[in-house]
Parts: C-alpha cells; structure tokens; sequence
C-alpha cells in the first residue's frame, strides 16, 4: 500500500450512504427489521454485488435500502461509514441519500436527515466534518421531485445541497429545470449525476437546466471539445469515482479509464468511492487503484484532493483548515 495515499488526509464528495452497508451490516439489519432478502451469506451477498449495467445496479440498490427502516438504522450505518472514514484518514465527507425511497413506505423524511446529521453531530471538535445532500431520484421524474423539494424546503438547515441522481439514461436535467430554479431561488445549491451513464449532452444540461455547482462523474465530457473548454474556463468540478465507471462498464478496466486524459486536459477532477461496499473499492482502494493502472503520481493525487476541498460545501474557515493540514502533511512527507 502506498504511504502517501494512505496518510493523506482525504476529502469524499461522492458517496451514496446506503452504498456503504458492507454485507455483514445489511445481514444484521435484514434480520433485526425482519425483511427478507434473497440472500443469506456474506458471500451470496458480495455474489449479487456483481451487475451488468446503471440500471441493474439501482434495482439492486433499492432492494438493499429495505433493510433501513429508522433513524436509529441511518445513524448506525453513517456511524459505520464514518468510522472507515477514520481508519481512511477521510476528514470530510458529503454523503448521498434520498428520502423519496423510504416515504413510498411509510417512513418521515426526518428519519433519513436527523438519522445521518445525527452521526455528523457525534463528531467531536477538529473531527470528520460534513454532512447530508438529498437527492432526488430523476426515473420516477420531475412531479416527484417537485413533491420532494415541497418536504425539502421545509428542513432547509438539515442539509449541504441538493443532488440529481440514479437512472441517466433518458431523465436529463432538463425534466427537472422547475424544480431546480425554485431550488435556486431558496438559495440552495445543487449537484447532478451526468455523464457516466449518458453523454455529454447530460452534463451540458445538468450545467444549463440545474446550475450544478459540481458535475457527480462527468468523464463523458471527453466526447465534446466545447463542453471540455466550458467546464475548465468556469473551473466545475468533477466528482470522478473510478471503480464505479469499471463495474458499471462505462470503461472495461481500470487500465483504460480516461483519468489520465481529464487531468492533461485540465480538468478539475476529484476522487470518490460513489458506493463503496457494492462496488468494492472505498475510497483509499479507489486511489490505490488509479495509482496501479493509471499511472497517477502522488502529486497528482495530491492536486485532486485540494481539488475536492475547494470543491467541497464546507465554510470557508473549515476549508482553510483542511488545507492547513494538507500542507503540513506535504510538507511532513517531503522531509521524511
């Protein structure tokens, strides 16, 4: 394991929070909720991680969140993630979730944000910052969106940002452009999924119909030259998970994964483990992998995490702070 990437403190932007529910977790809460899954072992569980397409992988992602029935449930598996976050030296992280999924069956929309704030709030002083962005599910399209931002709005200091996510393919920004600009008009900023699954055109209306301030994957962006151009002039963020496009088959393996043509063309690229327990790589493995197969350099995966720290929707003295111990960390690993 490289030193560098394992002591650098780390910055996640891209993480789906139930896609962190490592299998021997989504076994205990399958038996204490009494949901019954079509798996009984860790290994059947790590053999039905295995999935073909985007499209695949959100059904099987639903199926998984059954097992989540409370807030106590959402503290638990946040408190799970933010404790690999400690052994990964990650000192801030800005987790996915959507509420529509569990007020389809019955639950409030305060058990998702007052489960997982509940874990951030456990923090101690000069602990793992961060926090929540809800997203809405863009294939059940823009009247529930509009239904979720109408619970949303209510609870306005209960989260970071509003997010775009699941199915690409055929649900463009573009169906949710309403919703977005009254999301705009409170003030609330707004991430998307695009370009993983879809092609440029996603990112280019995530950018003109959501007025993202981060684009959640973007390597598609490689496909249009003016899109490329737009995204460096105005500096946007790319929240790039690697194992994600390798098991989703947006690239057949790590090896031709087109970081390395992001970085050269200018880029501003960050590093994240989108959902780590089922896709197998947590964010340490995500940098240890593009490290092994595409030739990135500890300068390089330096760069990307200031990237995310400026990219990141934390105030403005927290940023300072972890730039502070990004430098000294530098600076300590140049002298040693």
């Amino acid at each position: 394991m490289s030193d560098f990437i394992r002591q650098i403190p780390k910055v996640e932007l891209h993480m789906h929070v139930e896609g962190s529910i490592v299998p021997s977790r989504l076994l205990q809460l399958a038996e204490k909720n009494k949901v019954s899954l079509p798996y009984q072992t860790i290994e059947e569980v790590e053999q039905a991680y295995q999935f073909d397409n985007l499209a695949e992988f959100v059904d099987l992602f639903i199926k998984t969140t059954e097992v989540v029935q409370s807030a106590e449930d959402f503290h638990v598996i946040t408190q799970d993630y933010l404790k690999l976050c400690q052994a990964e030296n990650i000192i801030h992280t800005e987790v996915f979730c959507d509420i529509r999924t569990y007020v389809d069956r019955g639950h409030p929309p305060e058990m998702v944000l007052e489960g997982i704030n509940a874990a951030f709030d456990e923090q101690p002083d000069g602990g793992i910052s961060g926090g929540i962005i809800p997203c809405f599910i863009r294939h059940l399209g823009p009247e529930i969106a509009e239904q979720d931002w109408q619970i949303l709005k209510k609870h306005q200091d209960k989260y970071l940002a509003i997010g775009l996510a699941a199915v690409e393919q055929g649900y463009p920004a573009s169906l949710f452009k309403k919703v977005f600009k009254e999301i705009h008009q409170a003030g609330i900023k707004t991430v998307a999924h695009a370009g993983e699954e879809g092609g440029p055109e996603y990112i280019w209306s995530a950018i003109k119909d959501a007025h993202v301030s981060r684009i959640d994957h973007g390597v598609t962006c490689l496909d249009d030259d003016d899109l490329v151009e737009y995204l460096i002039k105005h500096n946007i963020p790319l929240t790039v998970c690697p194992q994600s496009n390798v098991k989703l088959n947006v690239c057949g393996h790590m090896s031709k994964h087109p970081l390395q043509d992001l970085l050269k063309r200018g880029l501003n690229v960050t590093i994240h483990s989108d959902d780590p327990a089922h896709f197998g790589a947590f964010l340490t493995d995500n940098l240890l992998l593009i490290q092994e197969h595409c030739g990135v350099t500890d300068q390089q995966i330096y760069d990307m995490t200031v990237n995310a720290v400026h990219a990141s929707f934390a105030t403005e003295h927290r940023k300072d702070a972890m730039m502070a111990q990004l430098n000294q960390y530098k600076l300590q690993y140049i002298n040693e």
